[in-house]
């Protein structure tokens, strides 16, 4: 039987309807479509309010959310098909700029992986900065590739890399990972590239900041609001801790990325020469330690952070698979096996309880490092093949696996009780419980949030704020730093001056103790908390 990532299609269909249908959108992404539609409906443009993300991935955000009148599953359901849409398209751009310089089954294997992994990446990687750079520097590689004339194609692979790092600034790294599979192939192209993609990316913040000047002190203040981060406090040994932590959950969540190792082996031995085998070990160590940086430099030790390795990974993945069966007429055992073998396991173990999750943690990464080093091994002395089609059900596990319902954020770091099933039945919770009191209040009546912008998102009455999520008072509550901020103060201001109809507070996030004295008094002067109407996690203060 042929080997034909074609096969792909028919068998990802029932994973992309599950996110389609019923996974829908992450809190974080919630928060975004919240607080832009909150205090859109009060006037304000994307372009002018603040939700700690640049005003790049505010705008694609924006232009995401066409069916915000949608009830929100369906609001939800058209936010991805749109996005897996625009992943489509860039996965046969992308092909389409391989197969200019490499075989066609090379490119169409690297293509059909690399659209598996952004489709099916994790909720909380989906539509986050990390995961949209990812897609943009995917967008490069192939425009740069593809278009004949080289100025066109390094015009349009250097907007693209600009919008790479615009989405948040942190995603530098991600345009570096794109500009190095570029110089492989094209040197001259990546060159001219990463330099009109330096031009292009200040021209595009320039513009940015002529828009909305404040954007300006956001860029600046941005880094402020996270206490956590080595810029703040310097770095650590926790740190080094952390960062194997987070990679180490990433590893078991994403099979491709722990198969790393042994994608990359076998490419070097498939390499016609020893520098060539030396540039397959180093350059995809180099991308691998440039993501790492962003994360370290971050501190947050959020899994979402590594996005950019998930595509990367599973491109190697398809590339050395198609490779050897160029070479050997077959896919190798060395890594068919390991993902056929991580695409069973990892669900198993990953839908296991919490609790047991927290206890096991040390024994499911030994499991999977011996695996991982037995592939390394026998990918080092492998000769044999195996059959195409083992190798397509395996790649379409090791994809699912991050989708699966009972799939953690994490395994057992950074909120492993949540589940992508938990999840789910939580936002439907909110939701029920959120709406008779939005239609008792009616959904025009004007309210200030003191609650995350998830919370936004469900109770969607207009909050006549440029920070309809009060992120800066929130951290300000226990980063001092950030008091001495001139957004903390215009921040304030909000609290100050309302004439909202409504206090809709979440206190688990921010409560009136957590706030300044005097603004906390004058909030309960203007606002009856005694007589609060409770929705879920919040309480609807009316005015006085």
């Amino acid at each position: 039987m042929r080997w034909s990532p074609r096969w792909w299609g028919p068998l990802l269909l029932a994973p992309l309807a599950v996110t389609v249908a019923w996974t829908g959108l992450d809190h974080d992404v919630r928060f975004v479509l919240g607080t832009l539609e909150t205090a859109g409906r009060a006037g304000f443009a994307p372009t002018e309010v603040f939700v700690h993300r640049p005003m790049a991935y505010r705008l694609v955000l924006a232009l995401a959310d066409a069916g915000d009148s949608l009830p929100f599953p369906g609001r939800e359901a058209l936010v991805r098909v749109l996005a897996l849409l625009v992943v489509l398209a860039v996965s046969l751009l992308l092909r389409a700029g391989l197969v200019r310089y490499r075989p066609p089954a090379e490119a169409t294997a690297v293509a059909a992986v690399t659209g598996g992994a952004l489709a099916l990446a994790p909720n909380w990687d989906f539509l986050q900065p990390e995961w949209l750079a990812a897609v943009f520097a995917t967008a490069a590689v192939g425009a740069a590739l593809r278009i004949r004339r080289p100025a066109v194609a390094v015009a349009a692979g250097a907007v693209l890399l600009a919008l790479t790092v615009l989405v948040k600034y942190t995603t530098v790294p991600t345009a570096l990972v794109a500009l190095g599979v570029l110089a492989v192939l094209d040197r001259r192209r990546a060159w001219l590239t990463a330099l009109f993609g330096v031009l292009a990316s200040l021209g595009l913040f320039a513009v940015t900041v002529w828009m909305e000047p404040r954007e300006w002190r956001w860029f600046g203040e941005l880094s402020r609001l996270n206490g956590g981060s080595p810029l703040s406090r310097g770095l650590a040994w926790n740190d080094a801790r952390a960062l194997v932590e987070v990679v180490l959950n990433e590893a078991v969540l994403v099979p491709f990325v722990a198969l790393l190792p042994v994608s990359v082996v076998v490419l070097a031995r498939l390499a016609s020469d020893r520098r060539a085998r030396w540039a397959w070990i180093l350059l995809p160590a180099a991308a691998v330690l440039v993501v790492l940086a962003a994360v370290v430099v971050q501190g947050q030790w959020f899994q979402y952070h590594l996005a950019a390795l998930v595509p990367f990974a599973a491109a190697l993945w398809g590339l050395a698979v198609a490779r050897w069966i160029a070479v050997r007429g077959g896919p190798p055992w060395a890594l068919v096996l390991p993902a056929v073998a991580l695409g069973a396991g990892v669900p198993i173990v990953s839908s296991a309880s919490t609790q047991w999750r927290l206890a096991h943690g040390t024994l499911v990464y030994a499991a999977l490092a011996a695996v991982v080093l037995v592939a390394v091994l026998t990918a080092l002395k492998e000769r044999a093949r195996t059959w195409p089609v083992l190798a397509v059900l395996g790649a379409v596990a090791v994809l699912a696996v991050p989708v699966w319902p009972a799939a953690p954020y994490s395994f057992d770091a950074v909120h492993p009780d949540y589940t992508n099933s938990e999840r789910v039945t939580a936002a439907r919770l909110d939701e029920r419980l959120i709406e008779p009191v939005r239609a008792r209040i009616g959904p025009d009546a004007p309210v200030l949030y003191l609650a995350f912008g998830d919370m936004a998102y469900f109770v969607g009455n207009p909050a006549a704020c440029r920070y309809p999520a009060p992120v800066f008072v929130q951290r300000g509550s226990f980063i001092p730093a950030v008091r001495e901020l001139e957004s903390y103060r215009e921040n304030l201001e909000c609290l100050t001056r309302t004439d909202a109809e409504y206090l809709v507070v979440q206190p688990s996030w921010l409560s009136l103790d957590r706030l300044p004295p005097e603004v906390a008094e004058g909030l309960r002067t203007r606002f009856d908390c005694d007589q609060a109407l409770p929705a879920a996690e919040l309480v609807f203060c009316p005015r006085r």
